[in-house]
């Protein structure tokens, strides 16, 4: 047995709770100075450095906000023109059968288009730019191998996925009003972390 000899000194860990780095109203002491690699955010807070993942922190932008408009059901749609026309096999269309409400619940519209085709007139308005065609039927194949688990859980897991989709990504490069927009709106989350 090994005894202590003493008080050790421990390094200190920042806790970013106790820090508070993301509390509103510390907003304006951040001093953003910049974007590196073009993936993190270098603010300087409190007489520390802190840095930000952009893409981690839009993804937790993405997804709260989904998560909110979904709880209050007040999803909204953007029309696309022209729409998506897609083909889809017997298990694909018994899904959107099945699943319809929680897939017109993200704000999809969909309509059946004869035999196998079926028209996307509508979409997500938040997931603008992400191949919709493909996000479609991983969504009807999420739903397929969604055995043992509540629909609830795969429309949150859902949401992650499209929430990372979405996010910009590492090596995209930000200007300073974008960035700080993005702070903004991490910041306006009930949890930012």
């Amino acid at each position: 047995e090994q005894k202590a000899t003493g008080q050790e000194e421990q390094p200190q860990q920042l806790d970013l709770f106790e820090e508070k780095l993301l509390e509103p109203k510390n907003r304006i002491r951040h001093k953003l100075i910049g974007q590196l690699f073009d993936t993190y955010w270098l603010v300087e807070f409190n007489e520390h450095l802190y840095i930000i993942d952009q893409h981690a922190a839009h993804e937790k932008v993405l997804y709260e906000k989904t998560m909110a408009r979904l709880a209050n059901k007040d999803f909204t749609s953007q029309r696309i023109s022209p729409p998506i026309v897609m083909t889809l096999d017997a298990r694909e269309s018994e899904m959107l059968e099945k699943y319809r409400p929680q897939i017109e619940q993200f704000g999809y519209e969909v309509e059946h288009f004869g035999g196998k085709e079926y028209m996307i007139s509508a979409i997500p308005d938040n997931l603008f730019n992400i191949d919709m065609k493909d996000l479609f039927i991983e969504m009807l194949d999420d739903f397929s191998n969604a055995t043992g688990r509540q629909t609830p859980d795969i429309i949150t897991e859902k949401v992650a996925s499209m929430s990372c989709k979405a996010a910009v990504k590492g090596n995209d490069k930000l200007t300073l009003p974008e960035i700080n927009k993005l702070i903004d709106e991490l910041l306006s989350l009930d949890n930012p972390y």
